[in-house]
């Protein structure tokens, strides 16, 4: 499902890729989950599908996101939850692993983007670089209900992701490297990039306008000389 052999780093870009878009790889075979996520992709997705799908194809590689929602009614068939009656938000979402390249040319970017926050972190965190506040979680799932205090499922949490970071980078070494021998040319693309890659999260927290979050690796894409997401601006923010 993930690849008899690898070639390239492409080839584990397009197990990526044939995870968020359902379509059969190489091999004639669905890929219905990833080390990180082992269950099917939620509803929600569907409306982020085509860029997730195109910037993990160019090395993004996403293991958590959710689009903005801004009000929407909880008994939405897509992106509601909870009882009836209320109203849901979301900021926009995303969690990825990328290289060394793009991940330096992102943290230059993220400076013409006030709105959002980031955290970037290697595999041994010798480099780990946020604009958050380490104590304080931020909100990216709330719903409003009648009768009841506002409920928040979900935040980004500093601390939490920095615990995790070691798990996330964990499962290239414990669940998808074994599939090859240790010496083979599969073993090895995977090595590199469990021991070169990074781990991001970013979230805007503009959530009234929508999403920033493609527009921003639009930016990087750019400036390294990879093709655009089809149908997201390109800007220079001030």
């Amino acid at each position: 499902m993930w690849g008899e052999s690898l070639e390239s780093e492409q080839d584990v870009f397009n197990v990526f890729k044939f995870y968020i878009t359902g379509v059969k790889n190489s091999y004639g075979i669905k890929v219905t989950s990833l080390p990180w996520n082992d269950e099917e992709l939620a509803l929600e997705t569907s409306l982020i599908m085509d860029q997730l799908a195109h910037i993990n194809a160019h090395g993004v590689l996403t293991i958590n996101s959710q689009p903005a929602v801004n009000g929407k009614p909880s008994t939405d068939s897509v992106v509601g939850w909870g009882r009836p009656g209320g109203y849901v938000y979301q900021k926009a979402y995303l969690e990825f692993f990328a290289s060394r390249e793009f991940t330096i040319a992102l943290y230059e970017t993220l400076a013409n983007y006030a709105m959002v926050n980031y955290h970037i972190v290697n595999r041994n965190g010798s480099d780990d670089v946020t604009n958050c506040d380490p104590n304080s979680p931020i909100a990216v799932t709330w719903g409003v209900f009648p009768g009841m205090e506002i409920l928040q499922p979900t935040v980004v949490d500093p601390v939490s992701f920095q615990i995790w970071k070691d798990e996330a980078f964990m499962l290239w070494e414990n669940c998808w490297a074994p599939l090859y021998d240790n010496e083979s040319k599969s073993r090895a693309i995977i090595d590199n990039i469990t021991d070169t890659y990074y781990l991001v999260n970013l979230v805007d927290n503009d959530y009234v306008q929508g999403s920033c979050l493609f527009k921003v690796i639009n930016d990087v894409f750019v400036k390294l000389g990879k093709r655009p997401i089809p149908g997201v601006q390109i800007s220079n923010p001030k």
